[in-house]
């Protein structure tokens, strides 16, 4: 949930703020139940032990939540206005909280939300727990860690027309994340996948939140699409049926994705602690230390897009358009490295859009998703 704070209207002209209403927490109770229940079957050899924890991290899942009422501070940890920074938009925005407070001042920062900074806190947290072997509180912060990851997941946490007030389509935050999640959430399902590194898991939350923000137009589309189907009814069993097939692809992906991503973050703290021994946990395998790793900055981008990455052996990075056209492929040495793909380079200008970055290497293969913006 968000508690109350003023944002600016859209460039209206006009010297007027709206109080931001509270809303649910992203995907609702039971969607964070869900991914809470789904996160550790990505877990993989070695960690599952934690497994043992579930019932735990179910349990406490939503107490971000439940204290952010009376917790000063709480509330700003559950979303980012990312689209409030110009620099999103130019692929310049830097991630160093101190840089933006700097710059905008801690107050206006605080008002867009701090989920990135959020789960690089806990994330580290948890890689300490892990060091004392205290898994008990280490499944308390990992149901924290859980809830945030859930949030920035949630496509209408991560932009300033949060209830679709700019654009006539109040209340579709609870209609989108709770009461049509709930009433669908059954269809969804989850298959387990390959963790993920994250050199910086600040870093990774910001590309999680910019891959979030890419749903936010399509969330708004699908309530006017139902609301004409329904006669403009908000209520009705037909909106949601139809709100349900308009966002159905992209809400199973971030659903699921914010499952895997929570146990890449857990991964990822485990590997900072030095991999220590989790009770009930099976043996490590090569996998836990040979898969490819990719990370993706800026994302969304203008003229270059960074792609580092980590491979036991010779690395392909091939990008593709949203059609499944391969535009550019690029070979990196093993190992640690980096390499940049610049749309507008060479004979074949890209068009802007959404595109699929895929690294293939030893241990498997990995695929991002990044956004091109002219």
């Amino acid at each position: 949930m968000r508690r109350p704070r003023l944002v600016p209207l859209l460039a209206v002209g006009l010297a007027l703020v709206l109080a931001r209403v509270p809303d649910a927490g992203a995907w609702g109770a039971q969607g964070h139940q869900y991914i809470a229940q789904n996160y550790s079957q990505h877990l993989p050899p070695g960690l599952d032990g934690l497994r043992n924890w579930d019932s735990v991290v179910y349990a406490h899942v939503n107490d971000p939540d439940i204290r952010r009422p009376s917790t000063p501070g709480e509330g700003p940890r559950h979303f980012m206005d990312i689209d409030a920074y110009p620099e999103f938009f130019s692929g310049t925005l830097s991630h160093d909280k101190a840089t933006l407070e700097a710059q905008y001042g801690a107050t206006t920062v605080s008002n867009r939300g701090v989920l990135p900074w959020a789960v690089g806190e806990v994330t580290d947290y948890i890689s300490r727990l892990f060091q004392q072997a205290d898994w008990d509180s280490s499944a308390l912060m990992i149901a924290d860690l859980c809830h945030y990851v859930g949030d920035g997941h949630q496509p209408l946490h991560c932009t300033q027309n949060y209830d679709g007030q700019f654009t006539g389509n109040n209340g579709i935050h609870s209609r989108y994340e709770t009461t049509m999640l709930n009433m669908f959430l059954g269809d969804i399902h989850t298959t387990p996948h390959l963790v993920s590194f994250y050199a910086s898991p600040v870093d990774a939350m910001f590309d999680v939140i910019g891959a979030s923000w890419q749903d936010v137009d399509d969330v708004l589309n699908g309530d006017n699409v139902a609301k004409a189907a329904s006669g403009g009814s908000t209520s009705s069993p037909l909106y949601y049926q139809t709100l349900w097939q308009e966002t159905q692809p992209f809400t199973e992906e971030r659903i699921q994705e914010a499952s895997r991503a929570t146990a890449s973050f857990v991964y990822t703290a485990w590997v900072d602690a030095g991999q220590p021994t989790v009770p009930g946990s099976t043996a490590v395998p090569p996998i836990a230390v040979g898969a490819p790793r990719l990370e993706l900055s800026p994302n969304p981008f203008r003229a270059a897009l960074s792609m580092r990455y980590e491979a036991a052996g010779p690395a392909t990075i091939e990008v593709f358009d949203a059609r499944g056209a391969r535009v550019a492929r690029l070979d990196g040495a093993p190992g640690a490295g980096s390499l940049s793909w610049r749309p507008g380079a060479g004979a074949s200008r890209a068009s802007a859009g959404i595109y699929f970055v895929s690294l293939s290497a030893l241990g498997g293969r990995v695929m991002r998703r990044a956004c091109f913006l002219r």
